[in-house]
């Protein structure tokens, strides 16, 4: 069974940047979700093999194959897909729209149950936009 590695995701001033936790240095930046996944995949495996060479440890959940697991925050989503219109989704997942758009717009953090309660919104959106028939 291949192993996770998170992956977190931030909006710099023109598209991302996305580093590896359990690597510090390990960083890349993208304009797309594709181009992060692919940029940190090849960052992972440069910093991997300098490691190696100087004899240090490899960590556990990057000694074999391994996945990429990108971990965004709701801001991110939002700034990624910008046709999400947040005053509509709040109105879909029954958010106050004041409340959603501070979150997106990075004023206020929301709580781990509220990011958790939006990003799965997110996910059940996409579900159900996949089938449509056309």
């Amino acid at each position: 069974m291949k192993k996770s590695v998170k992956i977190i995701v931030e909006k710099a001033s023109d598209g991302f940047t996305a580093y590896v936790p359990e690597l510090p240095g390990c960083v890349t930046f993208g304009n797309s979700l594709d181009e992060i996944k692919e940029n940190i995949r090849e960052a992972i495996t440069l910093q991997l093999e300098g490691m190696i060479e100087d004899g240090e440890e490899v960590p556990f959940n990057l000694r074999e194959d391994f996945n990429i697991e990108l971990k965004l925050d709701v801001a991110q989503v939002f700034n990624l897909y910008q046709s999400i219109n947040s005053t509509g989704f709040a109105k879909r997942i029954g958010m106050n729209q004041s409340l959603l758009s501070q979150y997106v717009n990075g004023i206020k953090k929301p709580s781990e149950k509220q990011a958790r309660r939006i990003l799965e919104g997110v996910v059940n959106f996409g579900r159900e936009l996949s089938h449509i028939q056309v």
